[in-house]
């Protein structure tokens, strides 16, 4: 979401003056966190849980993400971009994100978020709190983020509308372990990738450990081999220390993959199916 750095000198409004709430949601441990925040303290119909797909996502996320919304009696909002991360990455941006450049952010979240919210103003009312999961032991960046700013699409004006929408953090100095506290909490079991990492970021994202990569590679080997044909058609490599086709080499070496996929996957040639 696009940041304004400009905190609001009125603080934050009583619970009662938003009209809506809306939960940035991950299925991640501290999105869960924060839907805990907002739940104590605000009406469930103030309450909309927005997931993005950026195309780049463990396949069961947006089961998951319905099934938690229909559970908690809360509405759930999905938006995705229509190219995608694969998209995006082999038609127009041609290099995998890194740190600088985190296309995949800006374009999969940042700018359908902010539209979305623009088109739906009348909806959401003319106070909107808009509330996401960072946590300051997370990162160097986070550890100096703001628990309060105006959202990018706070109006400066009424000349199009009445509409301010403030952008809350209500983890930020929160431990990792109270997080998971909060799910147990909503009765929300933690999502599947915790179980042998410990970040529920994108399935290949270019912050992520490569041991981390290793273990969704494992795990879901088709996905995988997709990243790895746009890695070699772009000639660009995930990370520029490491590739993916290295790391899913040697998975394919280790055996820890199911036996009948990686049968079939030692037999395919990945620079055969390049031009598929």
């Amino acid at each position: 979401m696009a940041r304004t750095k400009i905190i609001p000198p009125e603080g934050l409004f009583s619970d009662l003056e938003y009209t809506s709430v809306i939960v940035n949601y991950s299925n991640g441990i501290d999105s869960t966190g924060t839907l805990y925040w907002a739940l104590k303290n605000f009406p469930k119909e103030k309450i909309i849980l927005l997931y993005c797909d950026t195309g780049c996502e463990y396949p069961e996320n947006i089961s998951l993400f319905y099934k938690t919304a229909a559970f908690l009696k809360i509405r759930p909002v999905l938006l995705a971009d229509p190219r995608g991360f694969l998209g995006l990455l082999l038609n127009e941006r041609l290099r995998f994100p890194d740190m600088k450049h985190r296309w995949c952010t800006s374009y999969l979240k940042t700018m359908v978020t902010d539209k979305w919210i623009r088109h739906h103003r009348e909806q959401l009312g003319p106070k909107c709190l808009f509330l996401s999961g960072e946590r300051r032991d997370e990162s160097i960046g986070r550890e100096k983020l703001p628990e309060l700013e105006y959202h990018s699409t706070t109006l400066k004006t009424r000349r199009v509308a009445d509409f301010t929408c403030h952008w809350y953090r209500p983890c930020l100095d929160y431990e990792k372990g109270k997080m998971f506290e909060r799910g147990r909490e909503l009765h929300l079991e933690p999502h599947p990738c915790y179980e042998y990492i410990g970040r529920c970021s994108c399935m290949f994202c270019v912050l992520m450990p490569d041991r981390h990569a290793a273990e969704n590679i494992k795990r879901y080997p088709e996905i995988a081999a997709a990243y790895v044909r746009a890695e070699m058609q772009l000639n660009h490599r995930w990370k520029q220390a490491s590739s993916l086709q290295s790391i899913y080499n040697e998975c394919l070496d280790i055996g820890d993959i199911d036996e009948d996929l990686l049968e079939d996957f030692r037999q395919m040639s990945l620079f055969e199916t390049i031009g598929e």
